[in-house]
């Protein structure tokens, strides 16, 4: 898990789990149960943040907005997010911040409150409507903090209600902080696996989407929150969001070429084992290998024999 040719390995040894969408934006892709639902942890927060997008782009919401750090953190489950929030406010200290840094939270450090505080303030039908925008037909909107809440008490029915009484409600906020959760590997991993779907070629369409321009009014808002980090020697952009489950990982990733051809990679796994999950975590070499087989033939190549 520490080496690309070995999640080459993985990815031909596991079948089941693994799932692959590239295209090196030039004629060639690579494919395996690309339309099968698997879960996406933070991945999904592409389309959050393509509705804030198309919002911003059409003045209903402004990104220099001021937002109260205590409005943040009524959408915040300490403990439950692997210290994004700690680091996120880290880089954006002080009592308030704007949207736009809100934002760019969820997309760098992860934060999951955001996302849920973007469904809330935009509804579900922005959130349906940017998937749709992007290519991502029938999706459903997701509460990252509703399924924690849902892990701490099963009987929870109605995950998004309960992450609206959650950021509305102090006592009920402070009960659900101070319930236990699950200490197993396996039971969290069991967990992850009941949150909420979708599929590589979703989340490709999404940001093929962005990334070309397709996407329409706000992609170059997406584009600016997407991009933080340079691209490899040969592209002009990259653009990436991925995360992670116990069990659970994703990536997508799109590369943009001077001359306006757009490579994009999606790996979503599975059902990892605690041991599998915790070696990959240490070097991220599954995102070395989708940016190579975005940009060398070769490894496109080599992919394809795994698959």
């Amino acid at each position: 898990m520490t080496t690309v040719d070995g999640w080459l390995g993985r990815i031909h040894d596991d079948p089941g789990d693994i799932s692959v969408a590239v295209d090196d934006g030039q004629g060639h892709t690579v494919e395996r149960r690309a339309a099968d639902q698997q879960p996406l942890a933070s991945a999904v927060k592409v389309v959050p943040l393509a509705a804030y997008a198309r919002a911003v782009a059409a003045g209903t919401l402004d990104p220099n907005e001021r937002i109260s750090v205590s409005e943040w953190e009524r959408w915040w489950f300490p403990g439950t997010d692997g210290s994004a929030h700690e680091h996120a406010r880290a880089r954006l200290p002080g009592d308030t911040v704007t949207l736009d840094q809100m934002v760019s939270a969820m997309i760098r450090e992860s934060d999951n409150s955001v996302a849920d505080y973007l469904r809330d303030r935009l509804g579900d039908r922005a959130l349906v409507d940017a998937a749709e925008a992007g290519g991502w037909h029938d999706f459903r909107p997701p509460s990252l903090l509703g399924n924690v809440i849902r892990l701490l008490d099963p009987g929870v029915g109605d995950v998004w209600a309960a992450a609206r009484r959650y950021a509305t409600d102090s006592e009920y906020r402070a009960a659900m902080r101070s319930k236990p959760g699950p200490s197993s590997y396996q039971d969290l991993a069991a967990w992850a696996d009941t949150t909420h779907t979708g599929s590589a070629q979703q989340l490709a369409a999404m940001h093929r989407a962005i990334a070309t321009g397709d996407f329409g009014p706000g992609a170059d808002i997406a584009r600016a929150q997407l991009e933080w980090r340079p691209a490899p020697n040969g592209f002009v952009a990259m653009g990436f969001k991925g995360g992670s489950l116990p069990g659970v990982l994703t990536d997508a990733f799109y590369l943009r070429r001077a001359d306006g051809t757009v490579a994009t990679a999606v790996l979503l796994d599975r059902h990892m084992s605690e041991t599998t999950y915790a070696t990959a975590l240490k070097s991220y070499s599954w995102q070395k290998l989708l940016l190579r087989a975005m940009a060398e033939p070769d490894m496109l190549h080599r992919l394809a024999c795994a698959v």
